[in-house]
């Protein structure tokens, strides 16, 4: 589903703040990065938003009680961390600039609740940080042990919610998708293209690996357009407010990622393709007509117009014979 789809959407969000307020913030904000003798970066795709309100609308949507464990993805000026902690949720904060994790920490001065950590959320494209994940995983021990005490829900929730950096996005969710922990939900600023593809149904130019994966794995939804005039810098292009609702953690641990993950790899690299010549080395022992052919599904057809489930059944064909092999 596309933002222009989503019933009752309004696609073209203002500015929510007034503009004098987002100069101020802006101000601010320089003379802070000025102080530590750091810049934006490029090439991490680092933008700032400004927009309180559209912070707020990002907390909201996470819908975050006390006792909520949350993972931030880049922090940068803190700005949403803060927003994140006045919930009464532990947040998790990962920043991978050395630079910017002192003024993340500098805005959330006196708020017992945020833990940072420096480093990459990322190991390589296909996994999240183990170091990271296993400092998260303390953190959730440490809840459970609270659990039942007064202020504390039984099971704390584990939520995601982040203005993630533009080059970051589609991965850190592909494996946040893929992730046994429990997560809940997840609530993301991202760049609008991303979005699109995250919800975009079969068939369509937007959909590809991470359209299957969240299809798979939960309900994706975009909320709200936020334009580049909500940022500092600026971006050339809109972003969105996606959000994931996530199956519970047995049910994605029991998907075939890596089997769907080199299933759609070939599919989409050959979008032009008929789904037999695509598929064609794939499945090592055996023609890709003779697997398409168990699985029900016409070699002729485009491996775009598969569905989610189609995608599944020939990931788990694909590691089957794997493990025989």
């Amino acid at each position: 589903m596309t933002p222009s789809d989503k019933k009752g959407m309004n696609v073209d969000v203002p500015l929510c703040f007034p503009r004098y307020k987002l100069m101020s913030t802006l101000r601010i904000l320089r003379t802070r990065l000025d102080r530590l003798g750091v810049k934006p970066s490029v090439r991490r795709g680092q933008n700032f938003l400004l927009d309180r309100n559209q912070l707020g609308f990002i907390v909201d949507t996470a819908r975050l009680d006390p006792g909520d464990i949350v993972l931030e993805v880049g922090p940068g000026s803190g700005f949403l961390t803060r927003a994140l902690a006045k919930t009464g949720a532990l947040v998790f904060a990962v920043e991978i600039d050395k630079g910017l994790l002192p003024l993340a920490m500098e805005e959330t001065r006196g708020l017992p609740n945020v833990v940072y950590h420096f480093g990459d959320i990322l190991a390589g494209k296909n996994a999240l940080n183990p170091e990271a994940m296993g400092k998260l995983a303390e953190l959730m021990e440490l809840k459970r042990r609270q659990a039942g005490s007064a202020g504390f829900p039984a099971t704390p929730a584990l939520k995601s919610v982040s203005n993630l950096p533009y080059s970051a996005g589609t991965p850190f969710v592909m494996n946040l998708l893929a992730s046994p922990l429990p997560w809940k939900t997840g609530v993301f600023l991202l760049q609008k293209e991303v979005g699109e593809r995250l919800c975009a149904a079969p068939g369509g130019k937007a959909y590809g690996t991470i359209s299957i994966a969240a299809a798979l794995a939960g309900t994706a939804s975009v909320e709200r357009i936020v334009p580049p005039a909500a940022f500092w810098p600026r971006p050339n292009v809109d972003s969105v407010v996606a959000r994931i609702e996530f199956l519970p953690a047995p049910a994605r641990a029991a998907l075939p990622w890596r089997g769907i993950r080199r299933v759609a790899s070939a599919v989409f690299g050959a979008r032009r393709k008929i789904l037999k010549n695509a598929l064609k080395g794939v499945y090592r022992d055996r023609e890709a007509a003779e697997a398409l052919a168990e699985a029900n599904l016409d070699p002729e057809c485009r491996g775009e117009t598969l569905s989610p489930r189609e995608f599944r059944k020939l990931g788990e064909m694909w590691e089957a014979e794997r493990r025989q092999g």
